[in-house]
């Protein structure tokens, strides 16, 4: 038996932008803020590229 192939769309850089925030860096201080620390690159990756 196959597993279903989940489908989405990813709007984080469209949300980051409707809060101001326009570089993947922005993003880095309300992660900590939530205890989630990433490096710039994994940031970057993150809005940039759709997760798997």
């Amino acid at each position: 038996m196959m597993a279903a192939k989940l489908d989405y769309h990813w709007h984080l850089r469209k949300s980051m932008a409707d809060r101001g925030m326009f570089s993947t860096t922005d993003l880095m201080a309300p992660l900590k803020e939530r205890g989630i620390t990433l490096s710039s690159s994994q940031v970057y990756r993150l809005v940039v590229e759709r997760p798997e």
